[in-house]
């Protein structure tokens, strides 16, 4: 499970932490819990983006995309095929 959000005796609230068993938050609000996990949800992603980017600007895609990686000139046909207006030529200016 990882954490969880315990109810204080107090009605405040604190988040419980089973992989170092002890509370990482206490006397907490929803609205402080809520803020809290958006801010560890958001660095979360933060890295997981810039992994993508390193592996792209490295020309490197398929470290982070695997086999799905896509050239600019694959993706700009299946746009087409969908409605796009992207040719292969077209850069990225």
């Amino acid at each position: 499970m990882g954490q969880q959000i315990i109810k204080q005796p107090d009605g405040r609230l604190a988040v419980f932490s089973s992989i170092v068993d002890a509370f990482i938050v206490v006397d907490a609000t929803p609205e402080e819990i809520l803020d809290w996990r958006a801010e560890e949800a958001a660095a979360k992603e933060r890295e997981r983006t810039q992994r993508e980017l390193d592996a792209v600007l490295a020309d490197d895609p398929r470290r982070v995309y695997f086999q799905f990686a896509r050239t600019w000139e694959e993706a700009a046909r299946l746009d087409r095929e969908h409605g796009g207006e992207f040719e292969e030529a077209d850069s990225a200016e």
